[in-house]
């Protein structure tokens, strides 16, 4: 048998919002510090299964954008920019030219 203790709590009484207010009044200090991943998308090609199986070295898979079209930044399958590939160092990376205003 287990040995848990169990106490009560008191929690102060809910307060009811004022007409125009929020209903729940939250502290995001915390939220930009949250991690989120993202996608860099270049675009999309729809293949079948067959395709996938033969598919050897030099291949192409053709994408549904056009060569100067932007590349999206993706967070939860939202675009939240858009943007053109760069090289950085040894990696690639994205420069943002299209973004949300907070």
């Amino acid at each position: 048998m287990s040995d848990t203790t169990v106490r009560e709590i008191d929690l102060p009484p809910v307060q009811q919002p004022a007409a125009g207010q929020p209903a729940l009044a939250l502290d995001l200090a915390f939220v930009p510090s949250l991690r989120v991943r993202a996608q860099v998308v270049l675009g999309h090609a729809e293949l079948t299964v067959g395709a996938l199986r033969a598919m050897k070295r030099d291949d192409v898979v053709e994408l549904d954008r056009f060569v100067d079209a932007p590349i999206d930044l993706v967070i939860d399958g939202h675009v939240v920019a858009r943007g053109t590939l760069v090289a950085v160092g040894e990696h690639f990376g994205l420069r943002v030219l299209e973004a949300p205003q907070p």
